[in-house]
């Protein structure tokens, strides 16, 4: 019998238009029931993915957290009620380059100091 675990951020892709000010509700929730985020730590980072290659050879390594973009503001709207804002300045995602193939993520740590990396996924920049 084969069995497997995963545990992988939901891929949450965001795509904006650069100068626009970003805000994106988060309800986290299991199943309908609000998760109680009282006393939890948050963070979420807008990065550059850059290949780390450690030991010099040819196709070993693969890709890390590279350099910060930018830095979503978290904003609590009803911790008890599991929701919260993230968002980013018009300042923000002007300075967000549509070239470039960033990346983001969403993780808290709870009150029993357990890291969980909820979000994930691709941070596009357009142009209108």
């Amino acid at each position: 019998m084969a069995t497997s675990f995963s545990q992988i951020p939901a891929e949450m892709p965001i795509t904006f238009v650069v100068g626009d000010e970003l805000n994106i509700a988060l309800a986290i929730t299991v199943g309908t029931t609000p998760v109680n985020l009282t006393g939890y730590t948050f963070e979420s980072r807008v990065y550059v993915p850059s290949f780390a290659n450690p030991d010099g050879a040819l196709g070993s390594g693969g890709y890390t957290i590279g350099a910060t973009a930018t830095t979503p503001t978290i904003t609590a709207v009803s911790l008890s009620g599991g929701t919260l804002n993230l968002g980013l300045t018009e300042a923000q995602t002007s300075s967000l380059n549509p070239a470039v193939g960033y990346r983001w993520y969403f993780r808290w740590t709870d009150t029993a100091g357990r890291t969980l990396t909820a979000l994930a996924g691709t941070f596009t920049a357009r142009i209108p």
